[in-house]
């Protein structure tokens, strides 16, 4: 498009548009001094002055012309920013773009959150969970060591009133007090949680850790006076007991039906 006809002057223009955009515009020569920068750009780049400075020089010795976006976090703030080589009246410049994303970032940590973690109760979901099985097979291999697949069940004893969804949330942080800070606990479903516990020695050892837990149910219930309800608990090891993921929590909720028709 042409602008001959406009009776503006284009550079004065321009130089308003730059102004007054919301993402930071510099051109910044090869000694990293800044020749131009609008409001925006001033505000963001005054923390990173080392970091632009760094990136300068690698374009500068770079057979590209430009550097893509990269991320900085300043001040709680999340910054990306591009920089392009510039050659005018046989002198070199450089374009600097810089826009703060903090709130793409917040949404980008938010949608990870929904997709692994549990709205109710912050425990990791099954989606999460398997991926940190599929690791542990693989970390078994390599180690030549044992982990615990867990199930629990939290049932009410008459086996039909409900059980309100507070008294599950509070029963699962009694859960969480009860085992190692390095193992994972999962939801599996409403009523139903995973724990898997990694780098054990022996069958007693994963019988601690599930008895650990088993135990701070039972301080929960004496706290809060809730005897109408049992947490049931089986587990299997792996790779003892395979090196699927979905094979092995099958095996540990099948192993509280058998602990229950053993009793």
């Amino acid at each position: 498009m042409r602008l001959d006809n406009l009776s503006v002057n284009i550079p004065d223009l321009l130089l308003e548009a730059l102004t007054g955009i919301e993402d930071g515009i510099a051109i910044i020569d090869e000694h990293s001094n800044t020749v131009f920068a609008n409001s925006a750009a001033s505000i963001m780049i005054e923390d990173i002055k080392e970091e632009i400075s760094k990136k300068i020089r690698e374009v500068n010795h770079s057979s590209e012309d430009s550097l893509e976006f990269h991320h900085i976090r300043r001040a709680g703030r999340w910054l990306r920013y591009y920089v392009k080589r510039l050659s005018v009246s046989e002198r070199v410049f450089f374009l600097f773009v810089v826009e703060d994303i903090s709130d793409l970032k917040l949404a980008e940590q938010t949608i990870s959150q929904l997709a692994h973690f549990d709205g109710e109760t912050g425990l990791p979901n099954y989606v999460l969970f398997r991926d940190r099985v599929n690791m542990a097979i693989f970390r078994s291999r390599r180690n030549n060591s044992s982990s615990m697949v867990a199930a629990f069940e939290f049932v009410s004893k008459g086996g039909v009133s409900s059980i309100e969804e507070s008294t599950i949330i509070d029963m699962t942080h009694s859960l969480v007090r009860g085992i190692r800070k390095n193992d994972t606990l999962c939801r599996f479903s409403r009523r139903e949680f995973l724990l898997l516990a990694e780098d054990l020695k022996d069958y007693r050892n994963a019988s601690t850790i599930l008895r650990k837990a088993l135990n701070a149910f039972k301080i929960w219930q004496e706290n809060c006076g809730e005897f109408s309800m049992e947490l049931r608990a089986g587990f299997v090891l792996l790779p003892r007991d395979g090196v699927d993921a979905e094979q092995l929590v099958n095996k540990a909720f099948a192993s509280i039906q058998s602990s229950e028709a053993r009793k």
